[in-house]
Formats: structure tokens, C-alpha cells, sequence
């Protein structure tokens, strides 16, 4: 538990979610401060990844959750490019008349499953990140309820995912038989 603070990102961008549903809730007309404190949540949550030891590379919950240059270098670019989706689409969002505060919020789901899939050094972690990204994109996806294009597209991404997981999970299977471990070091 002493290198807890490694995962304090994905800690803090949870934490996040949950002050954000509960704030968008009870606050009304609330979508432009939601939207701009997920973009401080993810500022912050950049900080505190570059803050990381660079010269290192730190196992965490018996070697199932891995940190080290490459991860690191990964999760920024995967942070700047959600601070990059949330800014490109504000203006879209108004235009179209999308509700922000879920709309940033599923943003922020989404961005906490790749972190949680880029750090995974086990296969049902990955798969973890995986599912809680995909769920998230699956609502996006779906997310303009005025257009039948936008409904369709959510339904087959996810039908398309659901197979898909299933063969995942059938490949997992498979190594775990062959290997006895989940783990991908071995």
C-alpha cells in the first residue's frame, strides 16, 4: 500500500466523477462549470502524471498494474488529447444542443478506462479499462437522441463490442489454460 500514490491519477479522476454527477445533479444549469472542472480535473490529474519518477519502473497489486517511462509517456498524450476532445467540442456540443455535463463526464470515463488499460500488466485489467472505456464510447456513440444515425451507430458498436469481448475473454481463457497466469510478463 506505500505505492498507492502511483495510482492517485485514476484515484483522482474517479473521485472526480463521482463530486461531478452529484454536482450536476443538485446544480442546475450547471453544464459549463461541470465542463470546465473536468477540464481542471484532467489538468490536474496531467500534473500529477508527470510528476511521476521517470527512471523507474513501479509494480503495483502483485504485478498487475505496471508504471514506467512508456506508460507515462502514454497516459499524457492520452490526457492532452481528452483536454483536446473536450475543447474542440464545446462549440459543438452547444451548437447541437448536447448536454454537457454527461457528455464530459462520459469523456472522463472513457479517459479513466484508457488510463487503467495503459498501466494494466494482467489481462483482467485490461480487460477492466477496456469495458469501462467501451461502455462510455457506447453512450457517446448514442449520445445525439435526435438523429436515428446516431442510435444506430450506438447499437451496432454495441453488438460489434459485445462479440468481440466474448472472443477477448475466450483468448484470456485460452492463455490462462496454457500458461496458468494472467499476467503478461509471463
Amino acid at each position: 500500500m506505500e505505492n498507492i500514490n502511483f495510482i492517485f491519477p485514476e484515484i483522482f479522476i474517479s473521485l472526480s466523477i463521482m463530486f461531478l454527477l452529484v454536482f450536476g445533479v443538485f446544480k442546475k444549469n450547471s453544464s459549463s462549470m461541470v465542463y470546465s472542472l473536468t477540464i481542471i480535473t484532467l489538468i490536474i490529474a496531467l500534473g500529477l502524471i508527470i510528476n511521476f519518477p521517470k527512471d523507474q519502473e513501479i509494480y503495483l497489486f502483485n504485478n498487475s498494474y505496471k508504471i514506467d517511462q512508456l506508460s507515462i509517456f502514454m497516459k499524457v498524450i492520452t490526457i492532452v488529447s481528452g483536454i483536446f476532445v473536450l475543447v474542440s467540442s464545446y462549440n459543438y456540443t452547444k451548437l447541437e444542443k448536447i448536454s454537457n455535463i454527461e457528455y464530459s463526464i462520459l469523456i472522463l470515463c472513457s479517459i479513466l478506462g484508457m488510463l487503467v488499460m495503459i498501466g494494466s500488466y494482467d489481462l483482467i485489467v485490461f480487460y477492466i479499462g477496456l469495458e469501462l472505456q467501451s461502455l462510455s464510447l457506447y453512450v457517446l456513440a448514442a449520445f445525439n437522441r435526435n438523429k436515428k444515425q446516431s442510435s444506430e451507430a450506438g447499437l451496432k458498436y454495441f453488438i460489434l463490442s459485445a462479440l468481440s469481448s466474448g472472443l477477448l475473454l475466450y483468448g484470456c481463457s485460452l492463455i490462462y489454460g496454457f500458461s496458468g497466469s494472467t499476467n503478461f510478463y509471463f
